[in-house]
């Protein structure tokens, strides 16, 4: 019996282990944290912290959901199969407003810097979305026209 007992704590401990928020990086001069998630009418509204490793200031733009110059948006995948991008989603940087193109602002060295990524439209089905992918451009630290995705894994908001 106590060998079932730790074999079931055990799958539990794994279970919630893969169920929990990941994120991954372009870039080692990059880091983003999760700040908060929340659901605002059929939108999820997702803060994070992004934080400029480099050693010194470099303008970074996060994209939003539109195609331009021959590079893709930002896009997100829900857990009930649908796909959000053009624009379904837009990002702000800082305290300017929220678009489904670009938002930049010149982050010093080291200091984090409050973004949004704005969702639209979620299907009422969805309690997660499973992926995020949310791409950036920043030539200081060599992240070019093609841009670099940060991604963002399970993140629940029902």
């Amino acid at each position: 019996m106590k060998r079932i007992s730790v074999i079931l704590v055990s799958l539990l401990l794994c279970v919630a282990a893969f169920a929990q928020t990941t994120i991954t990086t372009p870039s080692k001069d990059l880091r983003l944290q999760l700040r908060d998630v929340q659901l605002k009418g059929s939108d999820v509204e997702i803060t994070v912290l992004l934080t400029n490793l480099s050693q010194s200031e470099a303008l970074i733009n996060l994209v939003g959901g539109i195609y331009q110059t021959g590079m893709g948006g930002s896009v997100a995948y829900d857990n009930d199969g649908n796909v959000y991008e053009l624009q379904s989603v837009q990002v702000s940087v800082a305290n300017k407003n929220l678009t489904d193109q670009y938002s930049a602002t010149n982050f010093p060295a080291g200091v984090p810097v409050k973004c949004h990524i704005l969702v639209k439209d979620v299907a009422k089905e969805a309690t997660a979305l499973a992926k995020i992918k949310l791409c950036v451009l920043c030539p200081q630290i060599d992240i070019k026209n093609i841009g670099a995705c940060f991604e963002l894994n399970n993140i629940k908001f029902k």
